[in-house]
This record gives structure tokens, C-alpha cells and sequence, in this order.
């Protein structure tokens, strides 16, 4: 599995249990192919608390009746020529040799703020730093120490590094840093240089199209990786505002495609219904937590280039639906990655 794979699936699970981001560091160790391919990456938004048990997503017993294509019809999530999020914070300070890696925001106008920057030195779990900008109401000063840091009030966890940073009337900001950060200096010294970064934006080529109305939650778009071989991520919720409903991705992938072999937007693609008991052990107490494989559709739109749509746990879709979403999804042209490594 690539690094970018690994750290957009752990940032997935990191954001779903939101708001204590302090198990992220350990949540970016390697992962195997087949966890990644039933995967966590469509989990709840990063202001709300996933439970224990995990429903998959499944075709519906009785398919929801499809309104017919509108060819030309605007793309609902942003621009035709892609989406852009702002990412509203950085730090002054990072200790030397972290390279920024991962940037997640939510579209202004379509739901509550939640925004993620990391930054990665080598390739082990512990040297991780991220920030997370949530809500207020998303951190619960329980256990934490109130400090003063950068002339803000924050709260420090006593141990390693976890500190929380109000930065605005109704946004607190979370640094996170790998275990490496063993007394919490280091978080305490990068949240103390937290600073408006009013310039900074993730951008994707990719702008939903027709999506159901019940997947017209928020929207949030993401980029990771290296700049040549940077990975696309664009999300909705639910319209409940709670869970990611639908995930598209646009990533550097060869793999042998599942499903049914299908046309998708002119070229062979695969379209999966979904599996809640795929690579899930054979023990009844494994279903509390094993997710199978949701559905999905996938098309290679260029050499070793692919267009995935997945539906997110907990929510029905027909077969139709699917393969409207992926056919109407835009794909603009190739968003800056210039603040991303080279390689």
C-alpha cells in the first residue's frame, strides 16, 4: 500500500472519532490491502462520535426511483473546474524536517467547518503532526490542563503530545503529534505559533455532479501524498449532516478491478453492490467491528489513473444511482501541488 493510501485511510478513522484526535498516530501504522478494500475511509464527519457497531452500505431491496440525466447540470459541490476548501491555520514552528503531506477542508456554505493539515518526517507512525479545526462544541475540556500558549487559551493533555487551541469565536483547533513527543513540548511549542494562514486552500479536480438528495450533506475535499503522484479525495454527507454518505477518489492505482465489468463513462470500468461480511472473520463476535465492503464503482479514466465512487456505511443505494454519480462526476484540470514533497 502506498503512504498516501495509509495516511488518507487513517486520517478517515481518525476524523470518524472526533473529538479526542489523539489516537492518530497510531492509526497511520501499515494497514493491509484487504482492510483498505473494505475500508473505514467513509466513516462519520469529524464532529461527530462513531459507535461500535458499523453498518455497510447495500443495494436496496427496492431500487429508489432515479430521476432521468440532465446532461449540463452544474456540479453541486463546486465549480466545473474542480472544488476548493480553505485551510484556514498553520504553524509558525515545526521541528526540522516534517514535510506537509495531507490537507482536508470543508466547502464554505455547505456545513459545519472541519479542516486537517499533517505533516510527516520519514516514514514511521511516531513522527506525525496534525491540526484539526472542529467546532466548539466538538472538545470536551475533561482531563486536559488549561494553559496560556501564543497568548491563547488552550488545554494541555499531562501527557504526550495532544493540545487544544482556541482560535476563533466557535473554533478550536487540535494539535496531535506522534509518539515520538513523549513529554508534549513539542505540541505545546507548535501550538504556541499557530497563526492565521488565510492563503492556504486544498483544491481537486474532481466536482460532484447529480448526487441523491439525501447525500446533500457537507462537502469536503482532500489532497495527499507526493506532488507527482498526489491522490484526490472529494466527500458529501448524509443530508442528516452526520455520516459521509458518498466518497469519490481520484488516485494512482493499478489493481485488478472487482465487480461487474461494466462501461462507465465511455471506457470499461466495475461496479460492486456490496458485501457486509466480505474479509470479515468467521466469528460472531468479529461483526461488532469488521465492515465487509461497501459498494462501489471504478473506472481507470488514464493509464494507472482511478475514478473510485464509494457509498458510505449505513447508507442504501441502487444500482442506477451509483452509476449516475460516477458518470456526472466533473473532472477539471489538475489542481497545485506544489506544497506537497516532490516524491
Amino acid at each position: 500500500m502506498r503512504d498516501e493510501e495509509k495516511l488518507r485511510d487513517a486520517l478517515s478513522t481518525i476524523a470518524g472519532r472526533a473529538p479526542d484526535p489523539g489516537p492518530v498516530a497510531a492509526g497511520i501504522t501499515a494497514r493491509t490491502r484487504a482492510h483498505r478494500q473494505r475500508r473505514g475511509l467513509l466513516v462519520a464527519s469529524a464532529a461527530a462520535v462513531s459507535g461500535v457497531g458499523v453498518a455497510v452500505a447495500a443495494w436496496p431491496r427496492t431500487p429508489a426511483p432515479v430521476p432521468a440525466p440532465q446532461p449540463g447540470v452544474p456540479a453541486v459541490s463546486g465549480p466545473p473546474a474542480g472544488t476548493r476548501a480553505p485551510i484556514g491555520y498553520r504553524p509558525a514552528w515545526l521541528p526540522a524536517g516534517f514535510a506537509e503531506v495531507s490537507r482536508i477542508g470543508s466547502v464554505p456554505g455547505s456545513g459545519p467547518v472541519s479542516q486537517t493539515r499533517s505533516w510527516r518526517r520519514g516514514t514511521g507512525p511516531d513522527d506525525q503532526i496534525h491540526l484539526f479545526l472542529l467546532p466548539r462544541s466538538a472538545f470536551d475540556p475533561a482531563g486536559f490542563d488549561a494553559v496560556t500558549l501564543g497568548g491563547r487559551r488552550a488545554w494541555a493533555a499531562p501527557g504526550p503530545g495532544k493540545v487544544w487551541v482556541e482560535v476563533d469565536d466557535g473554533l478550536m483547533l487540535s494539535v496531535s503529534v506522534g509518539r515520538s513527543d513523549r513529554t508534549g513540548q513539542v505540541a505545546r511549542r507548535v501550538a504556541a505559533s499557530i497563526e492565521p494562514d488565510p492563503g492556504a486552500v486544498v483544491a481537486v479536480s474532481l466536482a460532484f455532479g447529480w448526487v441523491p438528495d439525501r447525500f446533500t450533506g457537507t462537502v469536503s475535499a482532500g489532497q495527499s501524498g507526493t506532488a507527482d503522484r498526489a491522490g484526490e479525495m472529494l466527500r458529501r454527507n448524509g443530508k442528516d449532516g452526520g455520516r459521509v454518505a458518498v466518497e469519490a477518489e481520484l488516485v494512482w492505482e493499478v489493481s485488478t478491478a472487482k465487480g461487474e465489468p461494466v462501461t462507465l463513462r465511455g471506457l470499461p470500468g466495475a461496479l460492486y453492490p456490496g458485501d457486509p461480511d466480505r474479509g470479515c472473520p468467521d466469528l460472531p463476535a468479529a461483526h461488532v467491528t469488521c465492515g465487509g465492503l461497501p459498494p462501489f464503482a471504478r473506472v481507470e479514466v488514464q493509464p494507472g489513473r482511478l475514478l473510485r465512487v464509494t457509498i458510505g456505511p449505513g447508507y442504501e443505494v441502487a444500482r442506477a444511482e451509483l452509476t449516475r454519480i460516477i458518470e456526472e462526476i466533473t473532472l477539471g484540470a489538475a489542481p497545485d501541488t506544489s506544497w506537497l514533497p516532490p516524491r
